[in-house]
Formats: structure tokens, sequence, C-alpha cells
């Protein structure tokens, strides 16, 4: 049986930012996907920590190498704060999942048309891609 993380807050398929993107998104065991949770709040936590370091040390925000991580953390102008939020995540089979998988509506750039589209299709598959006319 697989487990998927999911943010809660658009039911999409969480992908830990420390796992390289060749890897599955899936884990063997419920305990592996709490660890993965608990890896993710780890990283978000060390960016937060090293802007901190280099403010304190009179340097900008910006000279920290994590800074791009701290601000999606902390910035909610870029809206993604809630990543950084660990009751933002819930831990589901791939069978549950299957159930409840989101579709957002989206506009065919060579017809106008407006379709439904899964959350998760990677962008070159999907009809409103510019490369997958391009193909």
């Amino acid at each position: 049986m697989q487990y998927l993380i999911i943010n809660k807050k658009n039911m999409s398929i969480f992908s830990e930012p420390t796992r390289p993107s060749w890897k599955d998104s899936s884990y063997a065991s419920e305990g592996a996907a709490k660890a993965g949770i608990t890896r993710t709040m780890k990283f978000y936590q060390k960016a937060i920590d090293d802007v901190a370091s280099v403010v304190a040390d009179g340097k900008p925000e910006y000279h920290s190498r994590w800074y791009n991580h701290y601000e999606d953390a902390t910035n909610p102008d870029k809206g993604r704060t809630h990543l950084a939020q660990r009751d933002n995540f819930v831990i589901m089979t791939a069978d549950e999942y299957s159930m409840v998988e989101p579709m957002v509506e989206k506009t065919n750039m060579m017809t106008g048309k407006k379709f439904m589209e899964s959350i998760n299709t990677p962008g070159y598959m999907s009809p409103a891609c510019e490369s997958y006319w391009s193909m």
C-alpha cells in the first residue's frame, strides 16, 4: 500500500522540498510519510533560523542561502506560508486519494475552450500548455 502526503489547502500531492524531483511522491508506510512531514518542518525552520543568523550578523535577509525558502515560510504575499505548518498536511493512501483528487478548470490554448483537469497533471501533458501543442 502506498501513502501520500496531501496539502490540505488545495488537496494536491505534496512532495518534500528536500526530495529529488525524480523520486516518486509516495511512501511505503504511514510512518515514512509522517517522517516526510517532519523533514519538511525542519527544512523550513532551518531556513528561518539561517535568515535570523544572517540578520544578526548585520546583513540583509537576502544574503542568506535559504532566503527563498524563508520567503515561502513567512511571506503571506506569496501564498505559501501554509507549507511551514504541520497541520496543513494529511496522510492518505493512494486509493483514498484517487476518490478525492481535485480538478481545476483550465483554458485550452489552441481553442479557448474551458475544461476540467486534475491538479496533479504534469504541465507538459496538459492541453492548456504550449509544449503539449508544439510537440
